[in-house]
């Protein structure tokens, strides 16, 4: 009811195109689905199926990535991240239902938590909000397994080292970990993979047995040479 009288209020304009109703239209959200991303996250090579060449020594088993960040869905992240447009929760979850395969029944989204610094600015955690919206739209369950250790953000560091680095003591468990279930850990940006790969780390480390990544957007500036 709230968001309905808002919309009327101060409605949305699609932020491609600018068709007013909403931060992304149907026509522009399309065109960044059937584009299709696929491309190893990591290195650029070519790939089918996954987004993760097995070449590399990771700790989740697929990674699935929505589009590279630039254009319409840089600018639809940037909104919502610092713009607080919060309607942009339902446009980005459902990009993401479009590029997910089909999922288990005991699959948990597992969003990575935003900085508690940045969750007071906004008024919300980003991902939190994206997890809770596409949890529903899969009749699966969500849950906040990683709690952040610091206020520490990656985009203040600017070599690989830093970031690995920075990653290593990014997460603690806040709560139990179930072999049986399959942790789909899910982030907005990925840049050089370190954040989602230590989260997934701790994951593997406290007995998860089969770990997913789900990414919207991968940053077009950083790529391993390897």
């Amino acid at each position: 009811m709230f968001d309905a009288l808002l919309s009327i209020i101060a409605p949305h304009y699609c932020c491609n195109c600018g068709k007013i109703g909403r931060p992304l239209c149907d026509c522009c959200k399309k065109h960044i689905i059937d584009a299709q991303f696929n491309n190893c996250v990591l290195c650029r090579q070519k790939v089918k199926n996954n987004n993760i060449c097995p070449k590399h020594q990771v700790f989740y088993d697929h990674l699935w990535c929505a589009t590279y960040r630039k254009g319409a869905i840089a600018k639809l992240i940037d909104g919502y991240k610092f713009q607080r447009m919060q309607a942009v929760a339902t446009e980005l979850a459902e990009i993401l239902d479009a590029t997910l395969p089909e999922l288990p029944d005991k699959a948990v989204l597992i969003p990575i938590p935003t900085p508690p610094k940045n969750i007071r600015q906004r008024g919300y955690d980003h991902m939190l909000l994206v997890a809770k919206k596409l949890a529903k739209r899969r009749q699966i369950d969500y849950a906040c397994l990683l709690r952040r250790r610091t206020n520490t953000v990656q985009h203040f560091a600017k070599t690989l080292k830093e970031r690995r680095k920075n990653a290593q003591n990014f997460f603690e468990l806040h709560g139990k970990v179930d072999p049986e279930i399959t942790y789909i850990v899910m982030d907005d940006i990925l840049t050089t993979g370190s954040t989602i790969n230590a989260a997934a780390k701790l994951l593997h480390q406290a007995g998860a047995k089969q770990i997913d990544v789900a990414i919207i957007a991968r940053h077009d500036k950083y790529y391993r040479h390897s």
